[in-house]
């Protein structure tokens, strides 16, 4: 049996009651459910989760209820470049 895909997303909503949704690019139109129980222990906690972080997953569709994301990361931001001002002056 193989691994099912993993795929990049961005949470999109976030609850107080441990819960969110996901939109993904590659699983087009659909906001992805997830709960606090399918973050992997070793990232993030749900607290800690704001919109917009950028999370890789297991998608998995459930039948009548749609897709749910499980064993999720939360991925680190890429640093934005440094840009260095050249002094006119050399």
């Amino acid at each position: 049996m193989t691994e099912p895909k993993r795929v990049i997303g961005k949470i999109i909503k976030l609850s107080d009651d441990g819960w969110g949704f996901i939109s993904s690019k590659e699983i087009p139109f659909t906001r992805i459910f997830f709960h606090w129980t399918s973050l992997n222990q070793d990232t993030s906690h749900f607290k800690e989760l704001k919109r917009g972080d950028e999370v890789e997953f297991t998608p998995i569709e459930v039948d009548g209820k749609g897709w749910r994301a499980i064993k999720i990361d939360v991925l680190e931001p890429e640093p934005k470049p440094v840009e260095i001002e050249k002094d006119g002056n050399a």
